[in-house]
């Protein structure tokens, strides 16, 4: 019985053993169908999914994936336009731009044998080392020269390098350079205008840029390209200005600045029938196309943007307005002893005693003391009306920058020194181009010419101010006044008759006047049978002799004479000179 308990027991560890390997096995099976269904399904997911993908890119998101290619292969690039011209009177041209490439290397395709690197380094200027250098130190595509003309680049291109890649550009050209640079101003590297004529015309210089749509292949080489818009160049510009009266002028001035050593001259040529500007020059000046290191004395226009005390120039109004007035004749007395002349505690004086002189020789020596007693019949009020309506105090119609419009106080504000002292162009200020404007009355019959920089079809309306006998009589005083008699002799032109006025002015500082820096001038008009300019010449601080006769009035001698020439004027009568040829007797044949 044992022994079958025994066998039975075992047999039944067996049957245990047995099903307990079944059932292991039978789990393990349904453990890897499970894990194999998972899967498959993952399997089937990520194939939906990228099936999905592939549908959507090739049928759903064509346009956005086209426009990604286009971007990233593509581009479209502006098209530089032409800057319009600004010609003078004539149609000279002042400024122009010019069509220039901007030559540009892809490294990864710059691969030229030694004899091409050798013609391409000549061409550009640069040896093969500085542009192996340079090329070595750069990673993608960069500019390696700016400037190239057409003819360089078609060489350039010629030779077959690869990596090479041309950008059109235009570069503004000005062929008088520094005789125009003051007026003309400058433009940026983006070709806006900056200073002068350029900005003050931008808008009308400025042309319309085109465009163009380019393929590219890799390393950024533009292989197609299809224009959009053709670019529209800006429209020209025509000045006033003469560009020999501005050439002579230009030269005059900066002869004149260095042998006086002055700080600046300026000088403004205005046709008296018209009122067109036909010089405006200021030295020191700048070469346009040489900008590095410009300082503000080298850009400024001085002759509108600078205000000073005009001196004795001033001195022909306030004795047209008392002649105007009927306070005074040409011939009237007036004691100018003991030479000096006493107002509110202040002392003004002449630079000599006079004595008695008539009013035409108080303008002809320049005597302060005669001017104040001429302007002190005037009353305030009518003195400071005629001063405004001559255009002082207020900004001259020009659409320059920085146009001043000097200072004029009003009359209410005036004690009796300022109203003696403003009277011979103390206590005011002016810019050089209001004064030449406010000389057009003498040149003309007593009317005021509005002043204008741009070439007009249309004549500008005038302003009366003094009567024609009035002019008449300061035009004769003017002329002693630039004669032997008078203080401005220097500024005679051989051949013509001239009138003028000297002024020699102490710089105000601190609150009173320097005793050592000096403004010089000379406004004259030519010729006197026949006024055609009114030419306005300013230095500032000229070293040494520093008088408006000696140092103004040969500036304007030298404009006047080769100006009147160049306009073919006929020389007066009475004071033509001829050729000593000319005067020798015809020997018989």
């Amino acid at each position: 019985m044992k022994k079958n308990n025994y066998f039975s027991r075992k047999n039944s560890g067996k049957r245990r053993e047995i099903k307990h390997f079944y059932g292991t096995e039978a789990q393990i099976w349904q453990s890897t169908i499970w894990r194999s269904r998972v899967i498959i399904v993952i399997l089937l997911l990520g194939f939906l999914s990228v099936f999905f993908r592939a549908f959507q890119l090739q049928h759903l998101d064509v346009d956005t994936w086209k426009k990604r290619a286009l971007t990233r292969y593509t581009e479209t690039q502006a098209i530089p336009a032409a800057r319009g011209k600004i010609l003078d009177r004539n149609g000279a041209v002042l400024a122009m731009s010019i069509l220039k490439y901007k030559l540009g290397i892809v490294p990864a395709q710059f691969n030229p044998t030694q004899n091409q690197i050798e013609s391409f380094s000549n061409l550009i200027d640069k040896q093969p080392d500085e542009i192996w250098n340079i090329i070595k130190k750069r990673d993608g595509f960069f500019y390696l020269s700016y400037g190239v003309n057409p003819t360089t680049k078609n060489k350039i291109q010629a030779i077959g390098i690869t990596g090479v890649e041309f950008e059109q550009a235009y570069k503004r050209n000005y062929p008088y350079k520094n005789a125009f640079s003051t007026l003309l101003g400058l433009t940026s590297d983006k070709g806006k205008g900056q200073e002068g004529v350029e900005i003050a015309f931008d808008d009308q210089l400025t042309g319309v840029p085109g465009s163009r749509f380019i393929q590219k292949e890799r390393g950024n080489t533009a292989f197609n390209e299809k224009i959009l818009k053709k670019p529209s160049p800006g429209n020209d510009v025509q000045l006033s200005v003469d560009a020999t009266i501005q050439s002579i002028a230009y030269a005059s001035a900066l002869s004149a600045k260095k042998k006086h050593k002055a700080k600046s001259v300026s000088v403004v040529v205005v046709d008296s029938q018209s009122g067109d500007i036909l010089a405006m020059v200021t030295v020191p000046a700048y070469n346009p196309e040489k900008r590095k290191n410009l300082s503000l004395d080298e850009v400024r226009n001085r002759s509108i943007t600078d205000s000073f005390e005009p001196g004795s120039t001033f001195k022909p109004f306030a004795i047209a307005a008392a002649l105007d007035k009927g306070l005074v004749e040409p011939l009237t007395t007036i004691d100018t002893s003991p030479g000096y002349i006493m107002l509110n505690g202040e002392t003004l004086r002449d630079f000599k005693p006079f004595g008695i002189l008539s009013v035409s020789d108080v303008l002809a020596k320049s005597s302060n003391v005669g001017t104040v007693r001429v302007a002190m019949k005037l009353r305030p009020s009518h003195m400071h009306e005629y001063y405004e309506t001559l255009g002082f105090g207020k900004h001259p119609n020009l659409p320059l920058g920085g146009v001043t419009k000097g200072t004029l106080l009003p009359w209410q504000n005036w004690d009796n020194v300022t109203r003696a002292t403003i009277s011979y162009g103390h206590g005011v200020a002016v810019s050089l181009v209001q004064l030449a404007q406010a000389y057009t009355v003498f040149a003309r019959s007593g009317d005021l010419m509005p002043i204008g920089i741009q070439k007009t079809n249309f004549p500008r309306r005038s302003v009366k101010v003094f009567s024609d006998e009035s002019v008449q009589s300061v035009r004769f005083m003017l002329e002693r006044a630039s004669s032997s008699v008078g203080t401005g002799v220097k500024a005679q032109v051989e051949g013509f008759r001239i009138a003028g006025k000297t002024g020699t002015a102490q710089k105000a500082e601190n609150g009173g006047y320097s005793k050592n820096r000096y403004i010089a001038s000379f406004v004259g008009i030519a010729p006197i049978d026949n006024p055609r300019f009114v030419i306005a010449v300013m230095v500032d601080e000229p070293k040494g002799i520093r008088t408006g006769g000696q140092v103004a009035a040969p500036i304007f001698s030298k404009i006047a004479g080769e100006a009147l020439r160049r306009l073919q004027m006929s020389p007066d009568k009475t004071r033509q000179v001829f050729p000593k040829t000319a005067l020798l007797k015809k020997q018989p044949h």
